[in-house]
C-alpha cells in the first residue's frame, strides 16, 4: 500500500481524532451532493483540487487525503474551515460566519460578506486590549439558556493590505494559498473555556458618507442570524438540526443587542475601530 504525503496539521477541538490516509472513505448515507460535497446526516465528503480529500463524521472524526506536494497551510484552510463546520454541524453547534473577541466585559461577534471587515476590525480590537476568541467560524451554544462563545480558533486570516495597516509587515508571516496574498496572523490569547456573547454587529459596504449603526430586532434580527449560519448548505442532509438552531438563534436574537453597520468603502481600520469601540462603551 502507498504511503500518505505527509504533513502536520492541527485541528481547532482536540478531542477529534485527525488521520492522514491514502484515500479517504466514502460517505455511506449521502442525502446532498454537488461537484465536490457529499454529506449524509453524520458523515461528510470534500474534494478540493490541487488540495486534496477530506472526511468527517459523527463530530469525532476526520480523514484527509492530501495531494502530493500542497503545503500545510492550504490543508488548514479547508481542515479549520469547511471541515470544521461539518464537524460542528454534526455536533449540532450552532456555527455562525462571523469573527468574536472580547471587549468593556462583552463578547461582540463580528458578521457580513467577506470583505466586510470581520477579521481586520476583529485584529484591530485585539492589537489594542481586546480578548481575542474566534475568526471567521464562530461557534454559539447555550448555557442556562444564554448564549456563549466556544473560542477555539489560535490565527486570523489577514489579506496583505489589512496587515500593512495593522502591523505594516509580512515577511515573517505564513501565507495561506502560494497564489494569494493573504496571510495568517497569530494573536496572544487570553484563556477563555467560552464567553457570553452580547452583541451581534452586521457589517457591510454601503454608499454611505459616514458609518451608519442600526439597532435590529424580532424577526428581522432573527433572520439577519440565520442568514449567517457557517456553510448552511450543509444542513440539507441534517434536517433534524434546523429545530436546534431555531432555538439558539431565537435566545441569540432575544438576549444580545443585535445592530447593522453600513460603512463607507473607503474608511481606515483603525477608524472604524475607533468608532466602534466608542459606541459599544456608549451602549453597555
Amino acid at each position: 500500500m502507498c504511503k500518505p504525503y505527509k504533513i502536520t496539521l492541527s485541528f481547532p477541538l482536540d478531542d477529534v481524532k485527525l488521520k492522514q490516509v491514502v484515500s479517504v472513505r466514502k460517505v455511506t448515507h449521502s442525502v446532498y451532493s454537488n461537484d465536490w460535497l457529499n454529506i449524509g446526516p453524520k458523515e461528510f465528503f470534500m474534494k478540493v483540487k490541487g488540495v486534496g480529500s477530506f472526511y468527517a463524521s459523527h463530530g469525532d472524526y476526520v480523514e484527509i487525503a492530501p495531494e502530493k506536494g500542497v503545503t500545510n497551510n492550504s490543508v488548514e484552510l479547508y481542515l479549520n474551515g469547511s471541515v470544521y463546520g461539518a464537524i460542528l454541524h454534526q455536533r449540532k453547534m450552532l456555527p455562525l460566519h462571523g469573527s468574536s473577541f472580547e471587549t468593556v466585559g462583552r463578547g461582540v461577534m463580528l458578521c457580513g460578506e467577506s470583505g466586510a471587515g470581520k477579521s481586520s476590525l476583529t485584529t484591530s480590537f485585539c492589537l489594542k486590549g481586546a480578548g481575542f476568541l474566534t475568526d471567521d467560524v464562530t461557534p454559539v451554544f447555550l448555557r442556562d439558556g444564554l448564549p456563549h462563545i466556544l473560542p477555539k480558533s489560535a490565527r486570523i486570516k489577514l489579506w496583505n493590505d489589512s496587515l500593512k495597516q495593522l502591523t505594516n509587515n509580512d515577511h515573517d508571516l505564513d501565507r495561506i494559498r502560494p497564489d494569494q496574498e493573504k496571510f495568517y496572523f497569530s494573536i496572544k490569547k487570553k484563556k477563555y473555556d467560552s464567553h457570553p456573547l452580547h452583541d451581534v454587529l452586521m457589517l457591510a459596504i454601503g454608499d454611505v458618507q459616514e458609518v451608519d449603526i442600526q439597532k435590529i430586532t424580532g424577526t428581522e434580527a432573527f433572520s439577519a442570524i440565520y442568514n449567517e449560519i457557517y456553510r448552511v448548505q450543509y444542513l440539507s442532509a441534517m434536517p433534524e438540526n434546523e429545530t436546534d438552531y431555531l432555538k439558539k438563534i431565537a435566545a441569540i436574537s432575544s438576549y444580545c443587542n443585535v445592530y447593522r453597520v453600513t460603512r463607507p468603502k473607503f474608511i481606515s481600520i483603525d477608524k472604524m475601530r475607533r468608532i466602534l469601540q466608542k459606541f459599544l462603551e456608549q451602549n453597555q
